[in-house]
């Protein structure tokens, strides 16, 4: 049976004579106060009612859930950071990334350019090397929506004292994750996606391919030579 207020010996007049009366508001101190709220009757009310003791049964039913060992299933939250490529939403690591600026030009190197290493960019007046990850998955170049200019931007990474800038097609930004959100590799992905790619993740209905960050830097950074 619930308690009421009859039984901390509360008068409960908000709810007979005052705002919260189905009946007349006759309450006097409603033309001083306006809103029970205001009355000192129904603060001092409120107070007794949270300083009152805890009854039996809820104080063993607290004691019980207090005595249970925290729960094992409470998962650690990782942050991804999500970003396109060409037509593709991919995520590494958010801890790698240092800073995303603008989109600037690619000075190739002569002899040196590849699929892989683009060449040298100026991020905030310091030469930064220029790779792209869409080389290493063989990804294609984006589609072009007329009209709607591509938020193409720069993301300056570093792993192991070794940074590098990759361009991408749009950045979403770091999103958090549990490993349990992250979902095996579908049987149809094949070749470099498949080498360095870990798992799937669901992030706004899309579905973002999440890298092997060590597998990729390895490569990234081995054809810098």
């Amino acid at each position: 049976m619930n308690p009421t207020y009859s039984d901390f010996d509360i008068d409960d007049c908000w709810n007979r004579i005052g705002v919260f009366s189905r009946g007349e508001k006759s309450c006097p101190r409603l033309i001083k106060f306006g809103h029970c709220q205001n009355c000192d009757h129904y603060a001092r009310s409120g107070r007794r009612l949270l300083n009152r003791p805890l009854p039996d049964d809820y104080r063993r039913e607290l004691s019980e859930r207090l005595k249970e060992p925290a729960s094992k299933e409470i998962q650690a939250l990782n942050k991804a950071f999500i970003f396109r490529a060409g037509d593709e939403w991919l995520g590494v690591d958010a801890s790698l990334i240092q800073e995303v600026v603008d989109m600037g030009p690619i000075h190739s190197i002569p002899h040196k350019s590849s699929r892989i290493f683009r060449g040298v960019v100026n991020v905030r007046g310091r030469l930064e090397i220029c790779v792209s990850i869409g080389g290493v998955l063989r990804i294609e170049p984006g589609r072009k929506r007329p009209g709607i200019p591509a938020p193409e931007r720069l993301i300056v990474a570093a792993k192991a004292g070794q940074s590098i800038v990759f361009p991408v097609s749009e950045v979403l930004g770091p999103v958090p994750y549990t490993e349990s959100a992250l979902k095996p590799l579908p049987i149809t992905v094949s070749g470099s996606k498949a080498v360095y790619t870990k798992g799937i993740l669901i992030v706004d209905g899309r579905e973002v391919g999440m890298l092997d960050d060590a597998m990729l830097f390895k490569i990234l950074t081995r054809n810098l030579g």
